[in-house]
């Protein structure tokens, strides 16, 4: 893959005569993944099992893109969609695995059924997605990026998360292993982990937007993260600047996995160790 990158007041990506294949793309940030893409000059397979949405993307999304209804989460769905990257465009480079759900509840509360889904469509689907796309691309043997999706929730308890947060964690240990199978065949495997990313709804529902008003000021930065943002991580990892990076997982959250807003002078009050600082009281 020869992806080249041009410099400039922004870093910008050239994926003329590549094929990208994005799930989870009838909105979000899946929807801006298929918009960057495109833009960069690749073809790109936008995927979802949302129809109206996926159609949506398609409208608002430059020349060079095949919506395909699919639910990933099944081995056909997951064959259907690597298959019409080459019906549509003749090969396969890159798979972004953005599919997921993360419907919240209490673990006391939670629904096996519920559970089952998340990771249906989490891990399953990324696994299947991954087997597939990586055959396709042994079998045209040029390599390939896949790319896959995690959340800040896998590395800090989050009320309500019992599935979604582990789902993303096994994710993470899956694109581990994925990574060095994958290696021989020139195909780099990593993972993308947003922090909160501004994709709510509009006008936020009044719980969520009581949550996010307390919780905002408390983040490094101060505010969510944009999709574009995020878009920019995964081309990033799509392409030749990251030929050295697999089995990786990039944070792209502000630094809220590590802490919270800093706002306060550091004071050292602890007077056992005036002989090593030299301070005075």
């Amino acid at each position: 893959m020869e992806t080249s990158l041009k410099t400039g007041s922004q870093l910008t990506f050239d994926f003329t005569g590549r094929v990208a294949v994005v799930t989870g793309a009838a909105r979000g940030v899946g929807r801006s993944l298929v918009q960057a893409f495109a833009r960069a000059g690749a073809k790109v397979v936008a995927v979802d099992r949302d129809a109206a949405g996926l159609q949506e993307t398609l409208s608002l999304s430059p020349d060079g893109v095949a919506a395909v209804v699919s639910d990933i989460s099944q081995p056909e769905g997951a064959q259907a969609t690597v298959d019409a990257a080459i019906a549509h465009f003749g090969r396969l480079d890159i798979c972004v695995n953005n599919a997921a759900i993360a419907p919240h509840t209490s673990l006391l509360e939670e629904r096996a059924e519920v559970w089952d889904q998340v990771y249906a469509v989490n891990c399953r689907g990324t696994f299947l997605m991954t087997q597939a796309a990586a055959r396709l691309m042994i079998a045209g043997g040029h390599g390939g990026r896949i790319v896959n999706f995690s959340s800040a929730a896998s590395r800090r308890g989050s009320p309500g998360a019992t599935a979604y947060a582990s789902s993303r964690a096994a994710v993470e240990s899956f694109t581990r292993v994925a990574a060095i199978e994958l290696a021989p065949h020139g195909i780099l495997v990593n993972t993308v982990s947003p922090g909160l990313i501004d994709t709510q709804p509009k006008p936020l529902p009044p719980m969520m937007s009581e949550t996010l008003s307390q919780r905002i000021p408390t983040l490094p930065l101060a505010r969510p993260g944009q999709p574009e943002e995020v878009v920019a991580a995964v081309l990033f990892l799509a392409s030749d600047a990251s030929s050295y990076i697999s089995g990786s997982v990039m944070m792209v959250d502000g630094a809220s996995a590590v802490g919270s807003r800093f706002s306060e002078p550091v004071v050292d009050d602890d007077i056992r160790y005036d002989w090593v600082t030299g301070h005075t009281r």
